[in-house]
């Protein structure tokens, strides 16, 4: 682990272990962009021995709540800042509802058979030694309209601070993980990685997009996991892309 990550969870250490409510967060701020505001939650553990890199776009609040009451639980504990780090990762990263889907999604595509395991529900249990889980902002990110913060679902696009925040945490997990490949969730991911993975050896690694997890996603996943069919699709889906994202997926 890095030493700025270390010292990073050193640094918030005393406001984690009185964390209480994830909505009184100002104490985590740790960068305030105008439209964004990234808050400090412990992301920072990196599996240097994953095969798989599973990437969503950032931490939300359901995550990152997850993620702060499970690092106060084993600060309490008495555990190592390394140990903390290691072991609340696999609690709070997609977490909430959206890993039921990730799970279904992952082993629809051949993700479990890729790592030789039954079911990707065990990367979360069992397996966590195959996965590193992470997300293209590290920390999570929150968009800002009129005063008020909501999970960010946005592109991330170069040239920004946004941008420039992010990719550099990004290679350096990559870095740590080298034999790994690069499973983005959704678009907005894939589009991200392709830019940041440019011209590196993970570029032939990165895997073609699965549809995001998260409930808003409900249509496309129903439609991948074949419980819905192509004549009963609104034209906000599109049943190609979802059918090819497959097909190039089980290719692995």
């Amino acid at each position: 682990m890095e030493m700025k990550n270390q010292s990073l969870f050193s640094k918030y250490r005393s406001v984690i272990a009185s964390f209480k409510d994830v909505k009184d967060r100002k104490d985590l701020l740790l960068k305030d962009f105008g439209e964004e505001r990234i808050y400090y939650a412990p992301f920072d553990y990196v599996n240097p021995k994953a095969r798989l890199f599973i990437v969503g776009i950032t931490p939300g609040e359901v995550q990152m709540d997850n993620m702060l009451a499970e690092a106060a639980r084993l600060i309490h504990r008495g555990l190592s800042d390394d140990e903390i780090l290691r072991r609340c990762k696999a609690v709070g990263s997609f977490s909430g509802p959206m890993r039921k889907n990730l799970v279904e999604l992952m082993d629809e595509v051949g993700i479990a058979e890729f790592l030789d395991i039954e079911t990707t529900a065990q990367l979360f249990s069992d397996k966590q030694d195959l996965v590193n889980l992470t997300s293209c902002i590290r920390y999570p990110t929150f968009a800002v309209k009129t005063g008020k913060e909501t999970n960010f679902n946005a592109e991330i696009k170069q040239g920004t601070q946004l941008f420039d925040f992010a990719a550099p945490l990004t290679l350096e997990e990559l870095d740590k993980a080298p034999n790994a490949v690069l499973l983005p969730l959704g678009p907005k991911v894939q589009h991200y990685l392709e830019k940041v993975v440019k011209d590196t050896s993970f570029e032939n690694r990165l895997l073609p997009e699965l549809s995001h997890p998260s409930g808003a996603n409900a249509e496309r996943i129903a439609y991948f996991l074949g419980r819905k069919t192509k004549e009963t699709l609104s034209s906000r889906t599109n049943p190609e892309k979802l059918d090819n994202s497959k097909k190039n997926i089980k290719k692995i």
